[in-house]
């Protein structure tokens, strides 16, 4: 009778599991975000950005590489992405063939050239490298500044990377890109940017672990069983019942469904395992000699329980709770929306990342803005963002075939991504939630919101709003200047840190200037001008106008100027020509002006940081000292000030949906 029971026990445990496993069949269905609470601003925006951005189903895939940057390997990338845009199931591919060197003349119009492939030999090697070094987010997207490995993301219909696979290594080995010697039979490793949960069985992982741990708790009891007395059919039934009880608790406050559903998931286990226990037990017969010592328990096991129930009270306000569901995913995204065709938005962007980068776990960051930092503009001592909504306009439009910025910036340019790429490793993990938390944080108490775009060659720009912009581009200069230094690993010291700071104020306030060699390049500039103007001027008349426009101040009104034209002119030009004279001249000199200052206040950063001249770092410093001189500012203000620009900045991704989900769970838990 009792391996009758025994063997009715094990079937109806092995039916419990049988249907639990047939009831996960519409689960199934559900998409990533359907693990996190769909009413928190994570999940909303985050189904927003991966729309948006076309993120859902791109997969990364990584490719071990001999050497990127060889002749060879440079050719083959534009294959690679074209044999996998012809394997089946794939509907779009972005990779780094398609990176574009941006350069601006000297009237202001950009060209695109080939980041990568633009000749052969070991030379343009080297070059295509430092051009890339110059664009964190071609590095971060696509490329090892070493030259090990190459990723390429492509968009999967339903993302499923499994069944794809064999035809996309086909596709890579058959491309002659030089895969590294440490390659396997894939070609590639995969990771999708926003990865279900449930592709790695994480479903019904925490249902398996609470039956296990169920399974272990109650053979342990029935070892007790000699003080507990036999159980009857009514106690076995209420052993099962708080087993469920116990299992489900965890998951069933949670206001996410399939985390409820998974609760269900986990009383039903426990329920199997208690009457799997049971009837394993029943099965081995009782120990009679020691069956009733205690027909009921006695009154400290329900002291010791009350115990734990006070102790877990007492402790909920400490709690702390954080999931991993989303550790797969190798990129969060901080979506800010804004007009990105504005510098001071730009500047903005650049300082968000600054900020991003500097963060524990945080192996890399990058936005839009990055494409500026290796735009080389025809005459400027070294790269920024333009001053002028027209010729970051401009830039945007000649890049919007890269692959780079269509990846991280919408073609309305109105909305744009952060990405943060996260260390490998437990490292990695561990820092994400924290991450999450200090970028809210950075939201809501640094990040300004809204901005008023401030043009400090104004000449009706009142006097305090003039003290206010220069104010705050020296202490942005120094904060970046420092943070750039501090993400090289060459911190600066106290000492260095209080002469970049009187730089950076120098920078912003006053321009400083060599007059002799300022006088020189003014006269350079005047005679080339002078030879080349249709209307030709005795020698004399020539000498007496460069000196003439040589001695005007610094900061000469274009009034001024007119009138050392007038004079050297005279009635040889009409109005309108002597007004577009003017004009012309009144540009050449501040941009002769400005270069020489510039060139100045470069020196002086790199002497006053003890920094070499030359490095990939020493043009970073370079271009942050240039943007210290403004003209473009943004200045912070309240929301409601007319003509202000908005910044909706949030973070999104897989680690922000673990955010959510852990807080959420850190409720139900305290309920």
């Amino acid at each position: 009778m009792r391996q009758s029971r025994s063997k009715i026990g094990v079937a109806l445990a092995v039916g419990i599991l049988g249907a639990l496993v047939a009831a996960a069949g519409p689960a199934r269905a559900a998409d990533t975000f359907a693990w996190a609470p769909a009413d928190t601003e994570a999940v909303r925006r985050g189904r927003e950005v991966a729309n948006n951005f076309g993120l859902l189903n791109l997969v990364e895939l990584t490719l071990e590489v001999d050497n990127v940057y060889s002749d060879a390997n440079r050719a083959a990338l534009a294959e690679v992405e074209r044999r996998l845009a012809d394997v089946p199931g794939v509907r779009h591919v972005f990779g780094p063939a398609g990176l574009l060197d941006i350069a601006v003349d000297g009237d202001g119009k950009p060209t695109a050239r080939p980041l990568l492939l633009r000749g052969g030999g070991e030379v343009e090697g080297e070059e295509a490298r430092t051009r890339v070094a110059r664009r964190a987010d071609a590095l971060g997207w696509f490329l090892g500044g070493n030259g090990r490995f190459a990723r390429v993301f492509v968009e999967l219909g339903g993302g499923d990377v499994a069944a794809a696979r064999p035809a996309l290594s086909e596709a890579l080995r058959a491309s002659g890109l030089g895969l590294g010697p440490e390659v396997g039979a894939d070609a590639f490793s995969a990771r999708g940017l926003w990865p279900d949960p449930r592709a790695r069985g994480a479903r019904w992982l925490p249902a398996a672990l609470t039956a296990a741990w169920v399974l272990f708790l109650v053979l342990a009891g029935f070892k007790a069983r000699p003080l507990t007395g036999r159980l009857s059919p009514g106690g076995a039934t209420g052993v099962v019942i708080a087993a469920m009880l116990g299992a489900a608790a965890p998951f069933i406050a949670v206001d996410v469904p399939n985390v409820r559903v998974t609760g269900f998931a986990a009383a039903f286990a426990a329920a199997a395992a208690v009457v799997l226990g049971l009837a394993l037990e029943r099965g081995r017969g009782p120990n009679r000699r020691r069956w009733n010592h205690f027909a009921r328990p006695p009154f400290a096991l329900f002291a010791l329980a009350l115990a734990s129930v006070a102790t877990l009270v007492a402790f909920v306000p400490q709690l702390r709770v954080g999931t991993h569901q989303w550790s797969e995913a190798p990129l969060l995204f901080v979506d800010v929306r804004a007009d990105l065709e504005q510098p001071v938005v730009l500047h903005e962007l650049q300082r968000l990342a600054d900020v991003v980068r500097a963060q524990p776990g945080v192996a890399a960051a990058w936005s839009a803005a990055d494409l500026f930092a290796a735009v080389e503009t025809e005459g400027a001592p070294a790269r920024r963002v333009p001053a002028d909504v027209e010729d970051v306009r401009r830039v945007l439009f000649q890049a919007r075939t890269d692959p780079a910025v269509a990846l991280e910036l919408t073609a309305d340019h109105r909305e744009a991504l952060v990405v943060v790429r996260f260390q490998e490793g437990s490292a990695g993990i561990d820092a994400r939630l924290a991450l999450v938390d200090r970028l809210a944080a950075y939201e809501r108490a640094e990040l300004r919101g809204h901005v008023v775009s401030v043009d400090l060659r104004d000449p009706t720009l009142a006097p305090i709003t003039n003290g206010v912009a220069k104010g705050l581009l020296a202490s942005d200069t120094r904060e970046r200047v420092a943070r750039l230094c501090a993400a090289a690993g060459r911190p600066l010291t106290r000492n260095e840190l209080v002469a970049v700071e009187r730089v950076a104020r120098q920078t912003a306030t006053i321009p400083t200037a060599d007059p002799a060699r300022l006088a020189g390049e003014l006269i350079a500039d005047a005679r080339t001008f002078v030879a080349g103007y249709p209307v030709r001027l005795h020698a004399s008349e020539q000498e007496h106008l460069i000196a003439a426009l040589v001695a005007l101040p610094f900061d000469d009104t274009e009034a001024e100027l007119r009138r050392v034209v007038t004079t050297a002119y005279g009635e040889r030009l009409t109005e309108r020509v002597l007004a577009d004279t003017t004009s012309i001249w009144w540009r050449r000199l501040a941009a002769v002006r400005w270069r020489h200052t510039a060139r100045l206040n470069l020196a002086a950063m790199l002497t006053a940081a003890e920094l070499p001249t030359e490095g990939e770092l020493a043009d970073e410093v370079r271009g942050a000292t240039l943007e210290g001189m403004g003209p473009a500012v943004g200045i912070p203000v309240a929301a409601a000030t007319p003509r202000s620009l908005a910044l909706d900045v949030a973070v999104t991704g897989g680690a922000a949906n673990d955010a959510a989900l852990s807080a959420a769970w850190l409720d139900g838990l305290r309920l």
